[in-house]
């Protein structure tokens, strides 16, 4: 595959039978391709730096299955949402992975409705599947910085432009609740 790929844009893939009892320790750190890259497929301004310290060993409970332990800490740079101005934001998010053989993992819709356990925000994670007896860690280090972007960026200082003013009547018309206005008049008359 190529690093042009989506989804491809830094990838680190471990063989798991490469990954001994004691387990694998592994530090990935992005170059300035990658993360031009990773910030194009983000669709966020840049990504400054990235950096994550892994470690990949077997899971004891179950023979085949192997977790993703470590964090990753990164520099980014998004538009403010309120003036689009460039937010620059130090993300730290700590990474807990399970992998398992294609075989054991089971597709989110084969489940039944009553076996749907990935509904519940409770639950732990389902695990991921090892493809061609691979993990692809740099994957999972871009999964889990896209997860810990922060989805509202705003400077401290952006605020609403001066003399602005909300139009009561436009935003009366657009409001879910001007419709549930209107029928409790209607129920008055």
């Amino acid at each position: 595959m190529s690093k042009d790929e989506p989804g491809k844009e830094f990838s680190h893939v471990v063989e798991v039978d490469r990954i001994g009892p004691q387990g694998l320790h592994v530090q990935l750190e992005a170059d300035q391709a990658t993360c031009v890259a990773l910030a194009r497929r983000m669709r966020i301004l840049a990504v400054l730096a990235l950096k994550a310290d892994l470690r990949v060993f077997p899971d004891r409970g179950v023979a085949g299955q192997y977790q993703v332990t470590g964090s990753l800490e990164a520099e980014v740079e998004q538009a403010c949402v309120a003036s689009l101005e460039p937010v620059r934001e130090v993300v730290s998010e700590a990474v807990v992975r399970h992998f398992a053989p294609e075989t054991a993992v089971t597709p989110k819709a084969d489940l039944a409705e009553d076996e749907a356990e990935w509904l519940d925000p409770e639950a732990d994670d389902p695990a991921d599947p090892i493809v061609g007896g691979q993990i692809d860690l740099g994957a999972v280090v871009a999964e889990e910085l896209a997860l810990g972007l922060n989805p509202y960026p705003r400077k401290p200082e952006a605020g609403l432009p001066d003399g602005y003013k909300p139009d009561v009547e436009v935003d009366a018309k657009i409001s879910p609740f001007a419709a549930l206005a209107k029928l409790k008049m209607a129920k008055k008359d």
